[in-house]
């Protein structure tokens, strides 16, 4: 029996960005001066504590750095982090 492939390894070049735009795939990040970020997208969280908190989202690994961070809202939408910001690091 075959093993079915994500949609984004099936399909190469330009129409795997064309099918990756349209199903809103990309990560999508809204901060609030350097309390509140939302980020879409959020496969997991891969550690989380009050001053570090790293998430796999569908396209990268995001590290937040900071004092008194917390996760107030985690669900299918995506995630909200709340607490004093000193830097946010991206991975590919």
């Amino acid at each position: 029996m075959s093993k079915i492939k994500p949609l984004t390894e099936r399909y190469e070049g330009p129409l795997k960005k064309f099918v990756t735009r349209k199903l809103y795939l990309y990560t999508h990040m809204s901060l609030t001066d350097n309390t509140h970020l939302e980020i879409e997208n959020v496969k997991n969280i891969i550690e989380y504590n009050d001053i570090y908190i790293k998430l796999k989202t569908s396209n990268m690994t995001v590290a937040i750095w900071g004092k008194n961070l917390s996760v107030n809202d985690y669900g299918a939408d995506g995630i909200v982090i709340n607490g004093e910001f000193s830097s946010i690091e991206f991975e590919k």
